[in-house]
């Protein structure tokens, strides 16, 4: 990441929690001048990343950013289904693999039980922090392990401190993950702070990460971007993604592949 995204990752982080400051504030907490704060904050405004007024700024709204797994769960299904088809078709017999939390997940864990009770796989061993993946997975295979932590019910998952802590030492062939948010520029973004640690310390425990997004995801901006294109193994989104996009993306060192 370049020195400014840096800045606004760490500005964003501070106002997730502060909730509001003053320019001059970020000035002095980012050890920039004032004219230099004032146009990063101009930039993550124009991103739509926050909410900016004469001399300060404000984090977004929590009914704008909230995140509801049962009503996004309905959307896209089509396209879903395909990507997550896909991808249960890249997992190989005797691998360790981590099946992050998402409505396009959730349709890999159907996708991936499908493939297992028709004998297509065995010697897995599966670890996720989704409750879905687990109720999915489990009446058809048992090497499923779930990461604790604290539970987020608008997502269906386990964050936090002890789900960061749970990966320490383990390391997985495989993560697959979705994203709030793609874009060339800013690259994997999601909306909240807890999701953004625990993907980040997933993707450096896996030799391999996978991104699984319908194409209404890309050109779109979250609150924080936490890791580049070219730091994921592929992106695997639907084929109504556009070739601009794609070649927007490809420029930015991403691997993507359109099911």
């Amino acid at each position: 990441m370049t020195k400014v995204e840096i800045r606004k990752n760490e500005l964003l982080e501070i106002l997730h929690s502060r909730k509001s400051l003053r320019i001059y504030e970020v000035s002095e907490i980012l050890n920039v001048s004032v004219p230099t704060a004032r146009r990063l904050c101009a930039s993550l405004a124009d991103e739509g990343k926050l909410n900016r007024s004469h001399g300060s700024i404000s984090s977004l709204d929590a009914e704008t950013t909230r995140y509801s797994f049962d009503k996004l769960k309905k959307e896209h299904l089509e396209e879903k289904i395909r990507i997550a088809h896909h991808a249960a078709s890249m997992i190989q017999s005797n691998e360790t693999i981590f099946l992050e939390a998402g409505t396009t997940v959730q349709q890999l864990s159907i996708a991936l039980a499908e493939r297992i009770q028709k004998k297509e796989l065995e010697d897995l061993v599966i670890f996720t922090n989704s409750l879905i993946n687990l109720e999915i997975l489990y009446p058809v295979y048992k090497k499923i392990i779930l990461l604790g932590g604290e539970y987020r019910e608008q997502r269906k998952d386990f964050v936090g401190y002890f789900s960061e802590l749970s990966l320490k030492g383990l390391r997985f062939n495989c993560c697959f993950m979705g994203a709030d948010a793609i874009s060339a520029q800013n690259g994997i973004m999601a909306m909240d702070l807890d999701t953004v640690r625990f993907d980040a310390e997933l993707i450096q425990h896996s030799e391999r990460s996978i991104i699984l997004a319908h194409s209404d995801k890309f050109n779109r901006n979250s609150l924080i971007s936490y890791v580049d294109l070219n730091d994921v193994s592929c992106i695997i989104t639907d084929n109504r993604l556009d070739n601009s996009t794609l070649a927007d993306c490809a420029n930015a060192g991403a691997t993507i592949i359109k099911v």
